[in-house]
């Protein structure tokens, strides 16, 4: 399937497109405004990410980091929080912005706090299928992020402040 057909898929499957805008409808009726990022954002987004949370000595060849960014977690290159102690810290942290991207495709999101903040329940929206099972969270300033394994209840989730 190619990247404009997955992309469609997706949107198909997750939003309703409103004036350039996507916004989802969630169940307290309150609206998450969400946009879509082309391909050159999500680049710039991962290298960004790449280089605030991947020490620079670190040897990436070793690690496999590029088969999943997530490995400077569990290779414990980086201090992280893991598991549940994660997922409370991604609970409290403050969410004005956050970007979202995913390790095997290359579809990402903008989410503006303008309507209301992201919550970790608005996360399942985000996870379809096995392509899209490793999610990374981050706020616009990339001073955390958040991942969501594929590997769910093995390895991760993970939290981490820069």
């Amino acid at each position: 399937m190619g990247l404009i057909q997955r992309q469609l898929q997706m949107a198909d499957v997750i939003w309703n497109y409103k004036v350039g805008e996507v916004k989802r409808e969630m169940d307290n009726n309150l609206k998450l405004k969400v946009l879509m990022l082309n391909s050159n954002e999500i680049s710039g987004i991962k290298k960004t990410w790449e280089n605030s949370f991947v020490p620079i000595e670190t040897n990436k060849e070793k690690i496999h980091i590029d088969c999943m960014l997530w490995h400077i977690f569990s290779y414990n290159v980086r201090e992280c929080e893991e598991g549940e102690d994660a997922i409370n810290s991604f609970k409290a942290v403050l969410k004005d912005s956050v970007y979202i991207f995913y390790q095997r495709i290359d579809i990402g999101y903008k989410i503006d706090n303008s309507i209301r903040a992201f919550t970790f329940d608005d996360l399942s929206q985000f996870i379809t299928d096995f392509e899209t099972a490793d999610i990374y969270i981050t706020d616009k300033g990339f001073n955390w992020t958040f991942v969501k394994t594929h590997e769910d209840g093995l390895l991760g989730p993970y939290f981490c402040k820069r």
